[in-house]
Protein backbone atom coordinates (compact mmCIF):
# COMPACT_ATOMS: atom_id res chain seq x y z
CA UNK A 1 0.00 0.00 0.00
CA UNK A 2 2.84 2.53 0.52
CA UNK A 3 4.63 1.84 -2.58
CA UNK A 4 1.42 2.54 -4.03
CA UNK A 5 0.63 5.83 -2.75
CA UNK A 6 4.04 6.72 -3.17
CA UNK A 7 3.82 6.43 -7.06
CA UNK A 8 0.60 7.88 -7.25
CA UNK A 9 1.66 11.04 -5.33
CA UNK A 10 4.53 10.93 -8.09
CA UNK A 11 2.60 11.05 -10.66
CA UNK A 12 0.43 14.51 -9.15
CA UNK A 13 3.09 15.64 -8.66
CA UNK A 14 4.38 15.19 -12.22
CA UNK A 15 1.11 16.42 -13.32
CA UNK A 16 0.79 19.60 -11.87
CA UNK A 17 4.38 20.27 -13.18
CA UNK A 18 3.38 19.78 -16.56
CA UNK A 19 0.62 22.47 -16.16
CA UNK A 20 2.54 24.80 -14.94
CA UNK A 21 4.97 24.29 -18.19
CA UNK A 22 2.13 25.02 -20.00
CA UNK A 23 1.21 28.15 -18.39
CA UNK A 24 4.98 29.29 -18.38
CA UNK A 25 4.40 28.56 -22.29
CA UNK A 26 1.19 30.78 -22.58
CA UNK A 27 2.56 33.36 -20.70
CA UNK A 28 6.02 33.50 -22.66
CA UNK A 29 4.07 33.43 -26.20
CA UNK A 30 1.82 36.63 -24.94
CA UNK A 31 5.46 38.67 -23.91
CA UNK A 32 6.17 41.28 -26.32
CA UNK A 33 10.06 39.78 -26.24
CA UNK A 34 11.54 43.07 -28.55
CA UNK A 35 9.60 45.42 -26.15
CA UNK A 36 11.29 44.42 -22.93
CA UNK A 37 14.53 44.38 -24.64
CA UNK A 38 14.27 47.62 -25.09
CA UNK A 39 12.87 48.61 -22.05
CA UNK A 40 15.73 46.80 -20.58
CA UNK A 41 18.36 48.73 -22.65
CA UNK A 42 16.55 51.89 -21.63
CA UNK A 43 17.76 51.30 -18.04
CA UNK A 44 20.77 49.95 -18.51
CA UNK A 45 22.08 53.34 -20.44
CA UNK A 46 22.63 56.67 -17.73
CA UNK A 47 20.62 58.67 -20.11
CA UNK A 48 17.98 59.08 -17.14
CA UNK A 49 18.38 60.33 -13.77
CA UNK A 50 18.13 57.77 -11.27
CA UNK A 51 14.58 58.31 -9.84
CA UNK A 52 13.09 57.76 -13.40
CA UNK A 53 15.26 54.84 -13.82
CA UNK A 54 13.55 53.17 -10.52
CA UNK A 55 9.87 54.08 -12.11
CA UNK A 56 10.69 52.00 -15.20
CA UNK A 57 11.98 49.21 -13.15
CA UNK A 58 9.03 49.07 -11.39
CA UNK A 59 6.79 49.37 -14.10
CA UNK A 60 8.81 47.03 -15.51
CA UNK A 61 8.32 44.63 -12.22
CA UNK A 62 4.41 45.05 -12.56
CA UNK A 63 3.92 44.49 -16.22
CA UNK A 64 5.62 41.15 -15.72
CA UNK A 65 5.36 39.52 -12.39
CA UNK A 66 2.63 37.21 -13.46
CA UNK A 67 5.25 35.99 -15.90
CA UNK A 68 8.22 35.85 -13.18
CA UNK A 69 5.94 34.17 -10.79
CA UNK A 70 4.66 31.57 -13.02
CA UNK A 71 8.40 30.58 -13.73
CA UNK A 72 9.29 30.85 -10.48
CA UNK A 73 6.86 28.35 -9.08
CA UNK A 74 7.80 26.33 -11.94
CA UNK A 75 11.04 26.44 -11.17
CA UNK A 76 10.27 25.68 -7.51
CA UNK A 77 7.89 22.61 -8.41
CA UNK A 78 10.36 21.10 -10.72
CA UNK A 79 13.02 20.87 -8.19
CA UNK A 80 11.15 19.42 -5.07
CA UNK A 81 9.85 17.14 -8.10
CA UNK A 82 13.06 15.75 -9.19
CA UNK A 83 14.51 15.61 -5.53
CA UNK A 84 11.23 13.06 -4.29
CA UNK A 85 11.81 11.22 -7.54
CA UNK A 86 15.30 10.73 -7.23
CA UNK A 87 14.93 9.78 -3.51
CA UNK A 88 11.52 7.21 -4.29
CA UNK A 89 13.32 5.32 -6.98
CA UNK A 90 17.04 5.66 -4.75
CA UNK A 91 14.68 3.97 -1.72
CA UNK A 92 12.78 1.71 -4.07
CA UNK A 93 16.42 0.16 -5.39
CA UNK A 94 17.46 -0.53 -1.47
CA UNK A 95 14.39 -2.11 -0.52
CA UNK A 96 15.13 -4.47 -3.98
CA UNK A 97 18.29 -4.78 -2.97
CA UNK A 98 17.54 -5.87 0.42
CA UNK A 99 15.28 -7.90 -0.49
CA UNK A 100 17.13 -9.82 -2.88
CA UNK A 101 19.83 -10.48 0.36
CA UNK A 102 17.44 -11.94 2.64
CA UNK A 103 15.73 -14.12 -0.39
CA UNK A 104 19.76 -15.28 -1.18
CA UNK A 105 19.74 -15.84 2.94
CA UNK A 106 16.17 -17.68 2.90
CA UNK A 107 17.49 -19.63 0.10
CA UNK A 108 20.50 -21.07 1.79
CA UNK A 109 18.61 -22.31 4.93
CA UNK A 110 16.20 -23.94 2.69
CA UNK A 111 19.34 -25.96 0.80
CA UNK A 112 20.56 -26.67 4.17
CA UNK A 113 17.53 -28.22 5.62
CA UNK A 114 16.84 -30.03 2.44
CA UNK A 115 20.61 -31.33 2.97
CA UNK A 116 19.25 -32.45 6.05
CA UNK A 117 15.64 -34.09 5.21
CA UNK A 118 17.46 -36.22 2.29
CA UNK A 119 20.36 -37.11 5.02
CA UNK A 120 17.04 -38.21 6.84
CA UNK A 121 15.07 -39.79 3.89
CA UNK A 122 18.45 -41.78 2.79
CA UNK A 123 18.71 -43.68 6.22
CA UNK A 124 14.74 -44.07 5.72
CA UNK A 125 15.02 -45.68 2.19
CA UNK A 126 17.45 -48.15 3.04
CA UNK A 127 15.26 -49.47 5.31
CA UNK A 128 12.32 -49.58 3.48
CA UNK A 129 14.28 -50.45 0.26
CA UNK A 130 13.72 -54.30 -0.66
CA UNK A 131 16.64 -56.53 0.65
CA UNK A 132 16.61 -60.18 0.25
CA UNK A 133 19.54 -59.98 3.14
CA UNK A 134 17.56 -57.90 5.11
CA UNK A 135 15.98 -59.49 8.04
CA UNK A 136 13.14 -58.03 10.02
CA UNK A 137 12.38 -58.25 13.99
CA UNK A 138 11.48 -56.44 16.87
CA UNK A 139 13.30 -54.65 19.97
CA UNK A 140 12.44 -52.72 23.06
CA UNK A 141 14.03 -50.53 25.25
CA UNK A 142 15.28 -51.49 28.28
CA UNK A 143 15.76 -47.86 29.79
CA UNK A 144 15.80 -44.19 28.56
CA UNK A 145 19.37 -44.41 27.84
CA UNK A 146 18.95 -45.84 24.83
CA UNK A 147 19.81 -49.73 25.34
CA UNK A 148 17.65 -52.59 23.79
CA UNK A 149 17.09 -56.08 24.15
CA UNK A 150 16.38 -58.29 21.04
CA UNK A 151 16.80 -62.41 19.72
CA UNK A 152 20.32 -63.36 18.71
CA UNK A 153 19.26 -64.98 15.71
CA UNK A 154 17.87 -61.49 14.58
CA UNK A 155 21.28 -60.07 14.22
CA UNK A 156 23.54 -62.60 13.93
CA UNK A 157 26.16 -62.32 11.28
CA UNK A 158 24.83 -58.63 10.77
CA UNK A 159 27.10 -56.07 8.85
CA UNK A 160 24.94 -52.91 9.79
CA UNK A 161 21.70 -52.97 12.55
CA UNK A 162 19.37 -50.55 12.76
CA UNK A 163 16.25 -49.72 14.28
CA UNK A 164 12.79 -47.59 14.03
CA UNK A 165 10.62 -46.24 16.09
CA UNK A 166 6.73 -46.29 15.06
CA UNK A 167 6.89 -42.74 14.59
CA UNK A 168 9.31 -43.33 11.57
CA UNK A 169 12.74 -42.19 13.40
CA UNK A 170 15.67 -44.51 12.45
CA UNK A 171 18.66 -45.08 14.88
CA UNK A 172 22.06 -46.99 13.91
CA UNK A 173 22.57 -49.62 16.34
CA UNK A 174 25.33 -51.25 18.13
CA UNK A 175 25.60 -55.04 19.12
CA UNK A 176 26.65 -54.33 22.65
CA UNK A 177 26.40 -58.26 23.76
CA UNK A 178 24.85 -61.32 22.00
CA UNK A 179 24.13 -64.37 24.31
CA UNK A 180 23.57 -67.21 22.23
CA UNK A 181 22.49 -69.37 24.30
CA UNK A 182 19.30 -67.69 25.56
CA UNK A 183 18.98 -65.95 22.06
CA UNK A 184 19.61 -62.38 23.14
CA UNK A 185 21.14 -59.62 22.13
CA UNK A 186 21.90 -56.24 23.77
CA UNK A 187 22.12 -53.38 21.13
CA UNK A 188 23.00 -49.69 21.59
CA UNK A 189 22.04 -46.88 20.04
CA UNK A 190 23.96 -44.58 22.25
CA UNK A 191 26.34 -43.71 19.58
CA UNK A 192 23.92 -42.17 17.09
CA UNK A 193 24.08 -38.74 17.55
CA UNK A 194 20.55 -38.21 16.53
CA UNK A 195 19.44 -40.21 19.34
CA UNK A 196 18.28 -38.32 22.47
CA UNK A 197 17.57 -39.91 25.67
CA UNK A 198 14.03 -40.06 26.44
CA UNK A 199 11.80 -40.19 29.38
CA UNK A 200 11.83 -43.61 31.76
CA UNK A 201 10.29 -46.49 30.40
CA UNK A 202 6.83 -46.90 31.70
CA UNK A 203 7.00 -50.86 32.06
CA UNK A 204 8.92 -52.58 34.85
CA UNK A 205 10.96 -56.32 34.30
CA UNK A 206 9.68 -58.69 36.59
CA UNK A 207 12.21 -62.01 37.15
CA UNK A 208 9.63 -64.09 39.06
CA UNK A 209 7.80 -67.00 37.77
CA UNK A 210 4.39 -65.92 36.26
CA UNK A 211 1.23 -68.34 37.10
CA UNK A 212 -0.13 -70.95 34.38
CA UNK A 213 -3.19 -69.24 32.61
CA UNK A 214 -1.84 -65.59 33.63
CA UNK A 215 -3.15 -62.74 30.88
CA UNK A 216 -0.72 -61.69 28.85
CA UNK A 217 -0.12 -59.28 25.85
CA UNK A 218 2.97 -58.51 23.17
CA UNK A 219 3.32 -55.67 20.46
CA UNK A 220 5.75 -56.54 17.53
CA UNK A 221 6.15 -55.77 13.99
CA UNK A 222 5.61 -58.90 11.72
CA UNK A 223 4.47 -55.95 8.85
CA UNK A 224 5.42 -52.33 9.21
CA UNK A 225 2.51 -51.68 11.25
CA UNK A 226 3.01 -52.30 15.11
CA UNK A 227 0.67 -55.05 15.94
CA UNK A 228 -0.86 -55.80 19.24
CA UNK A 229 -1.37 -59.44 20.19
CA UNK A 230 -2.71 -61.02 23.66
CA UNK A 231 -3.21 -64.59 25.34
CA UNK A 232 -2.12 -66.12 28.35
CA UNK A 233 1.01 -68.58 29.73
CA UNK A 234 0.34 -71.80 28.93
CA UNK A 235 3.34 -73.75 30.29
CA UNK A 236 6.03 -72.77 32.18
CA UNK A 237 8.98 -74.21 29.90
CA UNK A 238 9.29 -73.80 26.57
CA UNK A 239 10.20 -75.96 23.36
CA UNK A 240 11.10 -79.28 24.48
CA UNK A 241 11.04 -78.42 28.51
CA UNK A 242 13.29 -75.85 27.75
CA UNK A 243 13.47 -74.17 31.76
CA UNK A 244 14.60 -70.67 30.00
CA UNK A 245 11.64 -70.00 28.62
CA UNK A 246 7.88 -69.84 28.80
CA UNK A 247 5.03 -71.25 26.16
CA UNK A 248 2.50 -68.91 25.78
CA UNK A 249 -1.12 -68.83 23.80
CA UNK A 250 -0.51 -65.76 21.10
CA UNK A 251 -0.38 -66.12 18.12
CA UNK A 252 2.56 -64.56 16.38
CA UNK A 253 4.38 -64.42 13.17
CA UNK A 254 7.77 -63.86 11.47
CA UNK A 255 8.94 -59.82 12.85
CA UNK A 256 7.47 -60.41 16.35
CA UNK A 257 10.82 -62.43 17.48
CA UNK A 258 12.42 -59.56 20.06
CA UNK A 259 8.90 -58.27 21.21
CA UNK A 260 8.27 -57.99 24.75
CA UNK A 261 5.57 -60.06 26.58
CA UNK A 262 4.03 -58.25 29.43
CA UNK A 263 1.64 -59.22 31.87
CA UNK A 264 -1.56 -57.49 33.06
CA UNK A 265 -0.03 -54.88 35.41
CA UNK A 266 2.74 -53.62 32.60
CA UNK A 267 5.64 -55.46 33.65
CA UNK A 268 7.78 -57.31 31.59
CA UNK A 269 8.21 -60.90 32.25
CA UNK A 270 9.70 -62.31 28.99
CA UNK A 271 10.63 -61.89 25.06
CA UNK A 272 9.16 -63.57 22.79
CA UNK A 273 11.67 -65.91 20.49
CA UNK A 274 9.62 -68.12 18.66
CA UNK A 275 6.70 -70.54 17.61
CA UNK A 276 6.12 -74.18 16.94
CA UNK A 277 5.30 -74.91 13.34
CA UNK A 278 3.23 -77.80 13.72
CA UNK A 279 0.70 -76.45 16.99
CA UNK A 280 -1.34 -72.96 15.72
CA UNK A 281 -0.93 -70.54 18.79
CA UNK A 282 2.01 -71.92 20.65
CA UNK A 283 4.37 -69.26 21.09
CA UNK A 284 7.60 -69.18 23.38
CA UNK A 285 8.98 -66.16 25.23
CA UNK A 286 12.60 -66.32 27.17
CA UNK A 287 12.15 -65.02 30.99
CA UNK A 288 12.91 -61.59 32.02
CA UNK A 289 14.98 -63.55 34.53
CA UNK A 290 17.68 -64.76 32.01
CA UNK A 291 17.34 -61.01 30.39
CA UNK A 292 18.91 -60.34 34.03
CA UNK A 293 21.62 -62.83 33.53
CA UNK A 294 22.16 -61.82 30.32
CA UNK A 295 22.90 -58.23 31.10
CA UNK A 296 24.76 -58.84 34.49
CA UNK A 297 27.42 -61.20 31.82
CA UNK A 298 28.34 -58.02 29.57
CA UNK A 299 31.81 -56.78 30.28
CA UNK A 300 32.26 -53.36 31.36
CA UNK A 301 34.18 -51.86 28.56
CA UNK A 302 31.23 -52.80 26.34
CA UNK A 303 28.99 -50.73 28.32
CA UNK A 304 31.66 -47.68 28.20
CA UNK A 305 31.92 -47.53 31.96
CA UNK A 306 28.42 -47.00 32.26
CA UNK A 307 25.90 -50.30 34.25
CA UNK A 308 22.78 -51.20 32.58
CA UNK A 309 20.14 -51.16 35.18
CA UNK A 310 16.72 -52.53 34.88
CA UNK A 311 13.45 -50.74 36.64
CA UNK A 312 11.08 -53.32 38.39
CA UNK A 313 8.82 -50.65 39.08
CA UNK A 314 5.73 -50.50 36.46
CA UNK A 315 4.11 -47.28 35.87
CA UNK A 316 1.15 -49.51 33.51
CA UNK A 317 -0.68 -51.33 36.91
CA UNK A 318 -3.54 -48.96 37.18
CA UNK A 319 -3.88 -47.95 33.31
CA UNK A 320 -6.64 -49.91 31.14
CA UNK A 321 -5.30 -51.71 28.20
CA UNK A 322 -5.63 -49.62 25.70
CA UNK A 323 -3.36 -46.58 27.35
CA UNK A 324 -1.03 -49.16 28.59
CA UNK A 325 -0.47 -50.28 24.38
CA UNK A 326 -0.11 -46.80 23.85
CA UNK A 327 2.64 -46.28 26.40
CA UNK A 328 4.15 -49.39 25.64
CA UNK A 329 4.40 -48.99 21.79
CA UNK A 330 6.40 -45.55 22.49
CA UNK A 331 9.27 -47.58 23.31
CA UNK A 332 9.16 -50.73 20.56
CA UNK A 333 11.18 -50.73 17.54
CA UNK A 334 11.38 -52.51 14.32
CA UNK A 335 14.53 -54.12 13.77
CA UNK A 336 16.44 -54.13 10.16
CA UNK A 337 19.38 -56.25 9.50
CA UNK A 338 21.53 -55.91 6.58
CA UNK A 339 23.85 -58.63 5.53
CA UNK A 340 26.52 -58.68 2.48
CA UNK A 341 25.01 -61.58 -0.52
CA UNK A 342 27.36 -64.79 -0.39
Amino acid sequence: MNEEKQITDALEQYGRRLVFKERLARAQASIDMDSMRQRAQMLATDAEPPVKRIGRVRELWQTYRSTFAVAAAVAIVTTFSTLFLVRYYRNTTQQQEQYSMLRRDVQAIKQSQNRILDGLSVRRKSLITVNPGQIAGTSFLLNSDGYLVTNNHIVQGADSVYVQSQSGDVYKARVVYADKGYDLAILSVRDDSTFRPGQVVPYGFDPRPSDLGERVFTLGFPRDEIVYGEGYVSSGTGYRNDSSAYQVAISVNPGNSGGPLLDGSGNVIGIISGKQVSSEGASFAIKTDFLYRAISAIPNDSLKGQPLKLSRRSALSRLPRTQQIKRVQQNVYMVKVFKHKE
